[in-house]
């Protein structure tokens, strides 16, 4: 018998999910919250059926807990379509920041230790009246890659050059051993916060996994993109390897 208790039917969209007793998502989503900007942990508590019962977070002082637990909410919906009650949502705040907001963004995704690509600044630029050309540069160690793609010179132009050339940096950095395919780029809006999803394809041999990411627009939709885009194919990357 269907039921329309809001716990009840979380717990089923979790195990639709993950399956039963399976708790990888689980793991995805804490890992997903500790790269929100001003995280610098979190820890997911669910039951044995993996409902989520409780979700704890210890932030630095640049984002507001009300603002911190909002990202928490919108980050799990877009990329791995979890809806939570923000009431299960906790915040802890340390006293200080761990350094610029700048590095944050920069870094977003970075983990110690585990080998990502990060972020190095990006750039348009005009080749026709209706034309842009974007450039992204990443960064691996001390190494630099860039990639660039063209696009129309309108919001969803501008969003598909941006995370294309991601791509394009990706892919000459890592060269023939794996591919990407862009599906699409989306700005939305969730809960009154504007993010960007991005969807794209990896391609190793003859598998093609689906890929997704998401991040909050702060300094730009395009910026956002990029960023979704990183936060997409980098643990992916990481994985063939």
């Amino acid at each position: 018998m269907e039921t329309d208790d809001p716990d009840m039917t979380e717990a089923r969209r979790l195990r639709a999910v993950t399956g039963d007793g399976n708790h990888e998502t689980l793991q995805q989503a804490e890992t997903l919250l500790s790269e929100l900007t001003g995280v610098v942990s979190a820890r997911i508590v669910a039951d044995p059926d993996g409902q989520i019962e409780e979700i704890h977070v210890l932030t630095d002082d640049r984002v507001a807990p009300k603002q911190t637990v909002r990202n928490v909410e919108s980050a799990l919906l877009a990329q791995l379509g979890i809806e939570v009650d923000h009431r299960k949502v906790s915040v802890a705040q340390t006293q200080g920041s761990s350094g610029p907001v700048a590095d944050k963004v920069i870094g977003i995704g970075q983990t110690a230790g585990v080998r990502r690509y990060l972020f190095d600044g990006y750039e348009f630029e005009r080749k026709m009246p209706q034309s842009i050309i974007c450039r992204v540069r990443l960064r691996l160690d001390e190494q630099e890659f860039v990639g660039e793609a063209e696009g129309t010179d309108i919001e969803r132009g501008r969003l598909n050059a941006a995370a294309q050339a991601v791509l394009s940096a990706l892919q000459a950095a890592e060269g023939d051993e794996i591919a990407f395919a862009l599906d699409g780029v989306r700005s939305i809006d969730l809960f009154d916060l504007p993010v960007v999803v991005a969807a794209i394809y990896g391609l190793s041999g003859r598998t093609r996994t689906y890929l997704a990411g998401a991040a909050p627009v702060q300094e730009s939709a395009e910026h956002a993109a990029i960023l979704a885009t990183l936060k997409a194919t980098n643990r992916w990357i990481l994985s063939t390897r």
